[in-house]
């Protein structure tokens, strides 16, 4: 018999959690859930469970950040303490060697943009968390090796290019490539997301093993600076959306060519995910 590749997991048929930070990384795993129903969640979340061979899964959908992503977590690990948690989704390049669709796995996530600020710059710290009676920094956050080396199988086995390493955690999207080049060197990540030392931190203090897997949707040299201006905002109807997304297509003619590239990378990245699930998820059934 093959060795389980979620360690403390329990029965084969112990539940696994998969966390989407959008509807559309959700999606790719959608396809693979028997008879999906929803399930109860906190707001702005959406929860369903579905079967993958014998075994239940959840997917939860929670929103992008780093908040949304702990508050997931914790509700997950809380009311149905699943075996394994898998994070899936996009990210940004911060190698070059990273081309679209291509996928990341993850050995360990730092919450780069967690430190101290001063007017020689900025020291990434991590949170403090109370530990040994004292208040001790978690600059880093490794995950699961045997996942790990599941994960990356399976991204083999769907003939996928597969990175594995460093991946960093931000509040912010990254869309200046030379912020990329400065992350990438600074703390000597593949990739920068918004929701895996969350997923990992909180897991983690619960004793459940965790994946991070991501798929490029932009490469290093992309230029996507202004690009936040488009997006919908809570309480603006779309009368003065498109007004204002008018006005940025008469500020800057390059920007609707730009969201459309930004576009195609994000859907091949899902398409990647995909693939890699259709490979991944016999692991865990």
């Amino acid at each position: 018999m093959s060795k389980d590749p979620f360690p403390g997991s329990g029965t084969p048929s112990g539940t696994v959690a998969f966390i989407a930070a959008t509807p559309e990384e959700a999606a790719c795993l959608q396809p693979f859930l028997r008879h999906p129903s929803p399930l109860p969640a906190p707001p702005g979340m959406a929860l369903r469970r579905g079967g993958v061979g014998s075994s239940d899964v959840l997917l939860l959908t929670c929103g992008v950040g780093k908040v949304p992503a702990a508050a997931g977590t914790m509700y997950l690990t809380e009311r149905y303490q699943p075996r394994a948690l898998v994070l899936i989704g996009t990210a940004g390049s911060l190698d070059p060697r990273l081309g679209i669709g291509d996928l990341v796995v993850a050995d360990e996530v730092l919450p780069a943009d967690v430190g101290v600020i001063h007017s020689q710059g900025f020291g990434q710290t991590g949170p403090g968390l109370c530990a040994e009676g004292r208040l001790l920094f978690h600059n880093r956050f490794p995950l699961d090796g045997e996942m790990a080396e599941a994960a990356a199988t399976s991204a083999s086995r769907a003939a996928l290019t597969c990175h594995r390493g460093r991946v960093i955690t931000c509040d912010q999207v990254v869309l200046d490539p030379g912020l990329r080049a400065y992350l990438g060197k600074t703390f000597q990540a593949l990739a920068v997301e918004m929701e895996g030392s969350a997923v990992a931190q909180v897991a983690g203090g619960a004793g459940i093993p965790v994946a991070v897997i991501r798929a490029i949707s932009d490469e290093m040299e992309h230029d996507f600076v202004g690009l936040e201006e488009i997006l919908p905002y809570c309480g603006e109807s779309r009368t003065d959306l498109w007004a204002r997304r008018y006005r940025m297509l008469t500020a800057d003619g390059s920007i609707l060519a730009r969201a459309r590239e930004m576009r195609r990378g994000t859907r091949r990245a899902l398409a990647s995910i995909g693939r890699f699930l259709e490979a991944f998820l016999p692991a865990i059934t």
